[in-house]
C-alpha cells in the first residue's frame, strides 16, 4: 500500500461542506423522531408521513455527499506557485 498520501488542511469551502453535512444529518434524525412522532399519532396513510420519509432520505443522501466532499484530497491548483 502507498502510505505517501499527505493530508491537507481543509480550504473554506471544504469547512462549508463539513459544517452543512453535519445540519443534514441533525435535519435527518429530527424527520426520523418527527416519522416516528407522526406513524404514532396518525398512522403511515397521510401524505405527511410520506413526506417525513423522503425528508429523511434527502437529508441523509445530502449530508453523505457533502461529508465526501469536505473529506476529499483536493489538488492544489495554484498558478502563483513556481515549479
Amino acid at each position: 500500500m502507498n502510505n505517501d498520501v499527505v493530508k491537507k488542511e481543509r480550504r473554506l469551502g471544504q469547512k462549508i461542506s463539513w459544517f452543512f453535512a453535519v445540519f443534514c444529518y441533525i435535519m435527518s434524525l429530527i424527520s426520523v423522531a418527527s416519522a416516528a412522532y407522526w406513524k404514532m399519532e396518525n398512522g403511515t396513510q397521510d401524505p405527511i408521513f410520506a413526506s417525513l420519509l423522503a425528508s429523511i432520505f434527502f437529508f441523509a443522501s445530502c449530508g453523505f455527499v457533502l461529508q465526501y466532499i469536505a473529506n476529499a484530497n483536493l489538488p492544489d491548483f495554484n498558478l502563483s506557485k513556481k515549479p
